[in-house]
């Protein structure tokens, strides 16, 4: 979650001019949300960061549906509406509201088919990488080309021996229109981001593994765009425990054992690492109340009686039918803010499509998933995969060993 909140921040926050009402900035100026700083302060005043992109989600989903449907206001009645809708049954109202759904998506959120572009690019690329697996001969120690039989000692050269002589293509071939519309790609990949971070907190909350685990693809391609490497490996190394070294068993435990419940009930469920944190928390402030006389051996005790402790105040609390202190903090009114927006969205025009247009900060702005170079993106992938078969041997061999 972190990596899709933060890197919203740094792709899309810029401090811009006056006249660029439609940019993140000058949105949180529109609302006055104070709190409000871009990446820098984004860890510190988390809620309030995460709160006014969920704002600005709302704002570009309401506009866009108001745009499509050709209405002034949230109050007016939409052009485009179901006869008798009333009367409709329920299965007949979800998918007239399922179709405008698609449209928004199809209009404003999906101006290119880049994952599209992805998908049939590295198959591409693997096809190319099993043919040149082929050719290379054990007992020769060489790479033979199955055209003209040249004989190769470097992969290197055989590409570039196939690219020459042979006409394959290792390229990105990546043309795209010649005068797009900038701030509209802006828009488009701005909400395809917000959607992802929706999406992505509501599966951790519910604890949907079929949601974490979807999401996880596309996390890893924008945490390699944004270069946050550590993160791009360890989304990495959960996709491949998933799909190829866990067993199906193991794979469906791991799939679904993402979160955890603390306090019970729906939508309360938290990441895991984020559970570990608070655990953290707890231990250093018991080892912080033994003062001088810390030992490992007593820090150990107050890490393994955490559980324990938490189970016996549960069972108190039952016991004696007390309820435990709220945390949730009400909900406050957001149809202001998101009607403020949705007017400085409609004023600049950004829901339409005018090729040419840009901003002054974001000049030739490009969505992320565009960013994606896919000769480096499958490069990177095939040694990881050679990391992990080479980790997953010498482990095999250490304990057949032992």
């Amino acid at each position: 979650i972190f990596v899709t909140f933060q890197l919203v921040y740094q792709q899309f926050y810029k401090l811009t001019s006056a006249g660029e009402v439609d940019t993140l900035s000058q949105q949180r100026n529109v609302v006055h949300r104070v709190d409000v700083h871009g990446g820098d302060e984004v860890i510190q005043k988390y809620r309030a960061h995460y709160a006014f992109l969920m704002d600005c989600l709302d704002a570009f989903t309401a506009g866009a549906c108001l745009h499509l449907l050709d209405m002034e206001n949230l109050d007016f009645e939409p052009n485009r509406k179901q006869e008798i809708f009333e009367t409709k049954s329920a299965e007949d109202k979800i998918k007239f509201i399922r179709q405008i759904a698609k449209d928004i998506l199809g209009r404003y959120v999906n101006l290119s088919d880049d994952c599209g572009r992805l998908s049939e690019k590295v198959q591409e690329l693997d096809v190319k990488s099993q043919q040149i697996r082929d050719m290379f001969d054990h007992e020769l120690q060489k790479y033979i080309c199955i055209s003209c039989e040249k004989e190769y000692k470097k992969v290197g050269h055989l590409k570039r021996h196939l690219k020459e002589k042979h006409l394959w293509d290792f390229s990105e071939n990546d043309a795209g229109e010649a005068k797009p519309d900038r701030i509209g790609l802006y828009r488009a990949s701005l909400m395809k981001c917000l959607l992802l971070l929706k999406d992505t907190n509501d599966g951790y909350c519910m604890g949907d593994g079929d949601r974490i685990m979807a999401n996880a693809k596309f996390q890893m391609l924008l945490s390699g765009v944004t270069h946050h490497t550590k993160y791009q490996i360890w989304l990495f190394r959960f996709l491949a425990y998933y799909h190829c070294i866990l067993s199906p068993r193991d794979a469906y435990e791991y799939k679904w054992n993402c979160t955890a419940n603390r306090s019970g009930g729906n939508r309360h469920n938290i990441p895991n690492d984020n559970l570990v944190e608070i655990m953290v928390h707890r231990l250093k402030e018991k080892v912080r109340t033994q003062g001088a006389n810390v030992t490992y051996e007593s820090a150990r005790k107050a890490a393994l009686s955490l559980q324990i402790h938490d189970q016996i105040k549960c069972n108190m609390m039952q016991e004696f039918k007390m309820k435990p202190k709220g945390t949730s903090r009400t909900e406050t009114s957001k149809k202001v803010n998101v009607e403020l927006m949705i007017d400085e969205l409609k004023k600049a025009e950004i829901f339409d499509y005018l090729p040419g247009r840009q901003f002054n900060a974001f000049s030739s702005f490009q969505d992320l998933f565009s960013r994606v170079k896919v000769v480096d993106l499958h490069k990177w992938i095939q040694s990881q995969k050679k990391h992990y078969h080479m980790s997953l041997f010498r482990k095999i061999m250490k304990e057949q060993n032992h």
